[in-house]
């Protein structure tokens, strides 16, 4: 988004007036402008050379802009078609932009430049990706990656493109694009690849490195894999895949956009995800979990983000979506989804502050952990709740129409509105009013439970309250009754429209517990004594205060030192740090990180983890994560963070952010193998009440079991089958 608003800013700086510029807004704004592209890659050099003819359509204005890369010096080679001007703005020296004037009738002309792209790889300063490099566009040796952001060809301040781009690059190279290959020549000398989107799109890419190619045909589909080292296994594994899970969201959405889908591997890290491929690094590629978790979200943006486009002046319903239906879904498979809920609710409540929170039609893009709390936490649980206000059946009529109905357009909360109320036949304005225009979340708390005997039981009574400041949410609660000698719990959901609610439920045995929304179905606010303290806990603390044992070795203290840094960068509030013997008494006012085996207040955390049976011992040649909750303040944390190696730390505080919903964690040598995690049991969850037994006394029991449920869809197996 940065490198967007620098764009509006160049576009509206060498504007030639507001009022034209009006006038030509609307016919811009709906234009698919055709790119028929031929591109010569000189990797080494760093350069290409390309041949661009463009089509722009009917209705579009004779007079118009557009940008390119800096020094690549466009010529039109289409006469009677000149640029009439080129300016450099000094403040974003790596972009061009130009006028160019049509004769009248004239809708098609061609350009020639060429020149250098090599944007060096840097270090992303993201939060939760610290070590990734990043580039907005680079044609080096190693491999080449141009996208919009690069300007490698001319792009238009709006409207979207369909292109046909055909490149030759050296013998032992190969590109890839979006849409289908429809040529691939490899001869002695050279390479030959043609890419062609007719469908459109709002940006072109251009993929190239020393590929080795695995392909495989899923009905109309074909299924790729470039991979810059030889690896038939890899690749199997990633085409059996993808075939599967492209079967799945056809049964469950709608047919696949594309003519194919590639896994393309990069030779840096990423994580990307464009129409019709996804672009991963090497290290992201064999990790293995990716293939159940990252990979089919990923595949899934072609459904939602790469085919019905995001509106994002309206706010990105692309992520939460996505999230919810890959990610979300993958876990509902494993029967894990009761903790996914959980542990998205927990990252709100330990990251998003009052003055953190903004509503979904504003979110854009994750860029740290409170937006991504919202953006992807929020959004998918909103669309858990309009599943389960709704049922599967008519969820999944929902997803199909809007799927149907948007394909190749751009659409906003607005258009899921619609597509959901027509197929349901149900006024989803108040829902969408509450969790998609509204900032924050409700936060509920259970009073005054009491149970008395009636003549068909027993009858329970109590209060629901939402304390929470500001307005009202309407709310489906699911409510659960343990009773005595029965296995199962009476479940039913209360319908509440008010700050405070009187409830009565009958149960035809003694009830000896009730649970409000014990399964985490609905997007709020929770207490902290609802979940078992957390990494997340700390990291998202307003102020944070690490502690360094100051009898470590010097080598050890300064690697702590660096870990300190590192922690203190990740977290964007008041970190403040000190050696042990410069604290007199631990503060209870903010979270604490505690380093070091030698720290003296090490039996500060012993006696805290006593209430989980835990005891902490030095191991050699391992590293330990262990959270706590200061007794004295439930909403203030402790983090105890220790290692006998030096060379453990850096990799421990690269990946202790992407383990932030577990209470603690060991990780094994120098190259922080995680061996155990898990997260401490609940025991005062104030969502839950316990009631007396028959002689009057109060057992803390487990809950009931509750109702089963299944997947929104099953992933099918063997694919063949599933076709």
């Amino acid at each position: 988004m940065k490198r967007l608003f620098s764009i509006i800013a160049i576009f509206l700086f060498f504007s030639p007036s507001p009022a034209l510029l009006n006038a030509k807004e609307n016919a811009e704004q709906a234009a698919i402008i055709h790119h028929d592209i031929k591109v010569v890659l000189y990797p080494n050099e760093h350069r290409f050379t390309v041949e661009d003819t463009i089509t722009i359509p009917k209705h579009f204005p004779s007079d118009f802009h557009f940008f390119l890369h800096a020094g690549l010096n466009p010529v039109s080679i289409t006469s009677d078609v000149k640029i009439i001007s080129k300016i450099t703005k000094k403040e974003d020296a790596s972009v061009d932009f130009f006028t160019i004037k049509l004769p009248h009738g004239t809708k098609t002309f061609a350009l020639k430049y060429s020149g250098v792209i090599h944007y060096p790889l840097e270090q992303d300063g993201n939060e939760e990706a610290r070590g990734i490099k990043q580039t907005p566009g680079i044609i080096s040796d190693e491999g080449v990656y141009l996208e919009k952001e690069s300007y490698w060809y001319p792009v238009f301040n709006k409207g979207l493109v369909t292109f046909n781009l055909q490149i030759e690059l050296p013998p032992e190279w190969d590109a890839v694009s979006q849409g289908e290959r429809t040529l691939h020549i490899k001869e002695k000398n050279l390479t030959r690849a043609q890419w062609n989107s007719p469908e459109p799109q709002d940006e072109i890419y251009l993929i190239a490195a020393r590929f080795t190619e695995y392909t495989q045909q899923a009905g109309m589909v074909a299924i790729e894999a470039f991979l810059r080292t030889p690896d038939k296994g890899l690749a199997d594994k990633y085409l059996n895949a993808t075939s599967q899970y492209i079967a799945m969201y056809e049964k469950l959405i709608g047919p696949y956009p594309y003519k194919k889908f590639a896994l393309v591997e990069n030779f840096y890290e990423t994580g990307f995800g464009m129409p019709s491929f996804t672009l991963l690094g090497s290290k992201v590629i064999r990790l293995p979990f990716i293939i159940n978790s990252s990979y089919p979200h990923e595949i899934l943006h072609n459904w939602w983000g790469n085919s019905v486009f995001v509106d994002y002046n309206s706010g990105n319903w692309s992520e939460g979506l996505t999230a919810y239906l890959s990610d979300y879904l993958i876990m509902e498979q494993q029967g894990k989804a009761l903790e996914y809920r959980q542990t998205t609710l927990q990252k709100y409540a330990d990251y998003v502050s009052t003055a953190k929170d903004f509503p979904l039609s504003e979110f854009r893009m994750r860029y740290s952990a409170p937006t991504e709390s919202i953006g992807y936490g929020k959004s998918l649980l909103f669309f858990h709740m309009l599943r389960q206000k709704l049922g599967d059946k008519d969820f999944t009529a929902g997803l199909q129409d809007f799927y149907l109905k948007n394909k190749f357009e751009f659409t906003s909360f607005t258009d899921i509105k619609k597509s959901f109320e027509d197929t349901s036949k149900r006024d989803l304005s108040i829902d969408f009013k509450q969790w998609v225009a509204q900032a924050g979340a409700p936060e509920i708390r259970l009073k005054d439970v009491k149970v008395l005997p009636d003549k068909d039981g027993y009858l329970i009574t109590g209060y629901i309250e939402q304390v929470q400041k500001g307005e009202v949410y309407h709310l489906q609660i699911p409510v659960a009754v343990t009773m005595e000698n029965t296995e199962r719990s009476f479940q039913t959901v209360l319908n509440m429209d008010k700050k405070k609610i009187k409830f009565s439920i009958s149960a035809s045995s003694r009830p000896l517990r009730i649970d409000i929304d014990p399964e985490f179905d609905i997007f709020r606010r929770l207490d902290k004594a609802e979940t078992p303290p957390a990494i997340s806990q700390v990291l998202g603390a307003k102020e944070m205060l690490i502690i360094l044992p100051s009898s470590a070795s010097h080598s050890l203290l300064q690697a702590y030192q660096e870990f300190a840094k590192t922690l203190s960068n990740s977290n964007d509030n008041k970190t403040k740090v000190a050696l042990d013997k410069e604290i007199k008494k631990l503060p209870s006012d903010q979270a604490v990180v505690i380093l070091g085996w030698e720290n003296i207040f090490l039996n500060v955390m012993t006696s805290l983890l006593s209430k989980y049976d835990v005891s902490i011992n030095q191991t050699k040649d391992h590293s330990v994560v262990f959270s706590a909750r200061d007794p004295k303040n439930i909403e203030m944390a402790l983090l105890f963070i220790a290692s006998d190696t030096v060379e453990a730390l850096p990799g421990l505080s690269r990946k202790l952010p992407h383990y932030h919903k577990y209470s603690y964690l060991t990780f094994k040598g120098k190259e922080t193998e995680n061996i155990v995690k898990g997260r401490w049991p609940v025991y005062d969850s104030p969502m839950t009440a316990y009631l007396p037994d028959k002689n009057g006394a109060i057992t803390k029991i487990e809950m009931g079991k509750l109702a089963a449920r299944t997947p929104l869809i099953a992933l099918p197996s063997p694919f063949s089958k599933e076709r």
